[in-house]
């Protein structure tokens, strides 16, 4: 009977994934880790490399590594959104029989948070990399493991990322506020930007153009990304200026709550007098007052997406390039906006 690569792993004294990546010749192992693993397989009869024990395998140990590099967006504000990534991820480990664990990394320097993830022994690292910058993503080189970053992505990507299509989800936004007769749009932006924030905000300015609107500056907003901060933030603004747009697209729900809060401390109406639309679809948006119309990131379906790409990089089965792979969201129409 052949040797499984967990055999030869357990002998050797290293991951799983450092035998694929040495019995199937790729890069990330030294030369002296390569030969003591191809003495040991071929000591122990290994005939074959079979790829298809990384892809349903209960020896493997996958880890979702969740990154608050400020905290001003992976904050308990998120939990709920965070969790349907997680829940996507053990629905496909689940599938592989994969093992899941989960780090949580708090403010911590990225390389010294990297430098005490990389020689655990797990096989593979899906990565929340949404207060990341794409110079940080190269910090994780020394990991020396398949990686996959979610919720985040960087043009001449170094790694597999996976998120949400910001620009359809804006686009998709602002085409459903001027199909309800809206002219004047205005925008809340994050005062911490992300990939995804500034994605967000480039969406925008395109979808303003695309529909010839007019993009005033005294519309665009930049708040805490803090349910009470964003109310805060827009409650000055708002006795600041008393001319308002007749709806405003607000870079995630949380900025949305605020926006409704604050609008309804200074007796507007929502969404009589003005009109709200958010991004995520927080559980919470259905429950909101009104309930929120927002773009729903199908966060559980990137979860489980990036078990599959990361279960290929372990196998060792695809020599593609790293990918932005880019999932579209969908329009959730609710009670905060009106026709006009």
């Amino acid at each position: 009977m052949s040797p499984r690569i967990a055999d030869i792993a357990k002998e050797a004294g290293v991951s799983l994934s450092t035998v694929s990546f040495a019995l199937n010749n790729k890069p990330g192992v030294s030369v002296e880790v390569r030969e003591k693993i191809l003495t040991i397989a071929a000591k122990m009869g290994y005939k074959r490399i079979l790829t298809e024990n990384y892809l349903i395998n209960d020896a493997i140990r996958i880890k979702f590594l969740k990154v608050a590099k400020h905290g001003h967006t992976v904050n308990e504000q998120h939990n709920a959104f965070i969790a349907e990534y997680m829940e996507g991820i053990e629905a496909g480990a689940e599938k592989r029989r994969y093992k899941v664990e989960v780090s949580f990394s708090n403010k911590v320097p990225i390389q010294d948070m990297v430098n005490a993830q990389k020689d655990l022994e797990v096989d593979g690292f899906i990565v929340l990399g949404t207060e990341l910058n794409a110079h940080e993503l190269n910090y994780f080189s020394a990991i020396y493991k398949p990686l996959v970053f979610i919720d985040t992505y960087f043009p001449k990507a170094v790694y597999d990322c996976i998120d949400i299509d910001n620009f359809d989800g804006v686009f998709s936004a602002i085409q459903y506020l001027y199909d309800n007769g809206h002219r004047s749009i205005g925008f809340i932006n994050s005062t911490y930007e992300t990939r995804n924030t500034k994605m967000r905000e480039l969406g925008f300015l395109e979808a303003m153009d695309y529909f010839s609107l007019p993009v005033q500056e005294k519309f665009i907003i930049s708040v805490d990304s803090t349910t009470d901060g964003s109310t805060r933030d827009i409650s000055k603004y708002l006795k600041r200026f008393r001319k308002l747009p007749t709806a405003f697209f607000c870079f995630n729900d949380i900025a949305a709550y605020g926006c409704m809060a604050a609008l309804k401390s200074l007796n507007y109406r929502v969404p009589q007098e003005i009109s709200v639309i958010g991004f995520d679809d927080l559980p919470s948006s259905k429950l909101s007052d009104p309930s929120l119309t927002t773009i729903r990131v199908a966060a559980h379906h990137i979860g489980s997406r990036a078990v599959e790409k990361l279960a290929l990089r372990m196998a060792g089965i695809t020599e593609d390039p790293p990918e932005n792979i880019l999932i579209a969201g969908k329009l959730i129409p609710r009670n905060s906006v009106r026709k006009i």
